[in-house]
């Protein structure tokens, strides 16, 4: 599992670091845009990864290509600091590492959440209402 793992962290970086998603550092529209967008649609690796992860609780739920919503409640928010969370406890098993709990929307939370698919809270004291998750994503927007 973890060499799996170390594999799937390996691509994520060789994908983070393709030139395509490199702008000019003085072109701050593009660089907002991007930061915005890198959060939306999960890919092929990070999707496999976390149907892996919440393997029991998904059901027929596939992660790939899907827009989720990445919350931690006091702190950065995101799927680079969740999946660097990850990647961290892989490397060292000392490293605390919070899986988080998965939210799954249904057509009509999807729509007032601003169409994210799912949601995954972690680090949070307190399991949040379904409809407090589609809240802080719709304000997101």
């Amino acid at each position: 599992m973890k060499k799996l793992f170390i594999i799937v962290c390996l691509e994520m970086l060789v994908f983070s670091c393709s030139p395509i998603l490199k702008c000019n550092s003085n072109d701050n529209s593009i660089m907002e845009q991007t930061n915005r967008n890198d959060n939306l649609l999960l890919n092929e690796t990070e999707g496999a990864y976390l149907n892996r992860i919440f393997e029991t609780t998904r059901k027929d739920f596939d992660f790939i290509n899907k827009k989720i919503g990445f919350i931690m409640i006091s702190g950065e928010n995101g799927k680079n600091r969740y999946f660097d969370m990850q990647e961290k406890h892989s490397i060292n098993e000392n490293y605390p590492c919070d899986n988080g709990t998965l939210y799954i929307f249904d057509t009509t939370q999807k729509a007032e959440s601003g169409g994210y698919d799912a949601a995954i809270t972690y680090w949070n004291k307190f399991v949040i209402p379904i409809e407090g998750v589609v809240k802080r994503l719709k304000n997101r927007r």
